[in-house]
C-alpha cells in the first residue's frame, strides 16, 4: 500500500510539473510574438521535449499502476484524469511552439497593425490554461466557472479578428505572407482555449465523478 501512495504521488507531481512547463510555454510564446523577442521564442520551443518526455513518463507510470494495483474508484478518477489531461496538455505545447516559431519567422519581417489583434486572445489564452491547470494541480473547482466565459471570449476574437484581418489583407495585398502568420496564430490560441476548456471537464470528473462538456 505503501508503495501505491507513493507511485500515485509521484505521478501526480510529473504532471504537476508537466503543467508548469506547459504554462511556461504558452506565456513565452505569446510573449515572444508579441514583443518579437527571439531568444524567448527559442526557449519555449526547446521545453518542448522536455514535456513530450513527461507525457510518455506519465503515461507509462499511469498504466503500470492500473497494472499493477486495484486503485479506489477516487483514485482510478484521478488516474483516467490524468491521462486524458497530460494528451490535452501536449497539444498545448505543440501549439504554443507554432506560435513561438511563427514569432521567429517573421522576425525582421514588415509588420502590420492588425497584428495587436491577437495579442488580447493571447492573454485570454495563458489564463485559461492558469485557470484549468491550478484545478488539475489542486483537486478543485475554484475558477472553473469562469472556463465558459473565457472560451466564448476566445472564439469571438477569433472570429472578430479574423475578419479584420482578412479584410485588411484585401487592401494590402503585400501583407499576405505576414498575415497568414496573424491568421495562424489566431487559430492556434483558439485551439489552446479548447484544450484547456477539456482539462476543465477532466477535473469536473476526477473531482465530482460527474461528466460535463464545456462548449
Amino acid at each position: 500500500m505503501d508503495k501505491f501512495v507513493k507511485e500515485m504521488d509521484s505521478l501526480m507531481c510529473d504532471t504537476n510539473r508537466m503543467c508548469d512547463l506547459v504554462n511556461e510555454m504558452i506565456e513565452d510564446a505569446v510573449k515572444a510574438f508579441d514583443t518579437g523577442d527571439i531568444g524567448l521564442a527559442e526557449k519555449a520551443m526547446d521545453l518542448f521535449d522536455h514535456v513530450d518526455r513527461y507525457d510518455m513518463e506519465i503515461e507509462k507510470s499511469a498504466f503500470r499502476i492500473l497494472t499493477l494495483y486495484q486503485p479506489l474508484v477516487s483514485d482510478m478518477r484521478a488516474i483516467a484524469a490524468t491521462l486524458k489531461c497530460i494528451t490535452y496538455l501536449e497539444r498545448i505545447a505543440k501549439y504554443s511552439r507554432n506560435i513561438a516559431e511563427a514569432a521567429v519567422y517573421l522576425d525582421e519581417r514588415e509588420q502590420y497593425p492588425v497584428k495587436s489583434l491577437i495579442a488580447p486572445m493571447g492573454e485570454r489564452a495563458i489564463e485559461m490554461v492558469r485557470t484549468s491547470t491550478f484545478a488539475f494541480m489542486n483537486r478543485t473547482m475554484d475558477g472553473l466557472d469562469t472556463i465558459v466565459d473565457q472560451d466564448d471570449f476566445l472564439d469571438m476574437a477569433m472570429k472578430e479578428s479574423l475578419h479584420e484581418i482578412v479584410a485588411f489583407m484585401g487592401t494590402c495585398p503585400e501583407s499576405a505572407d505576414v498575415c497568414t502568420y496573424y491568421i495562424s496564430v489566431l487559430k492556434y490560441l483558439e485551439r489552446v482555449g479548447d484544450h484547456a476548456c477539456k482539462i476543465a471537464e477532466k477535473v469536473t470528473f476526477m473531482v465530482t465523478g460527474m461528466r460535463t462538456r464545456i462548449n
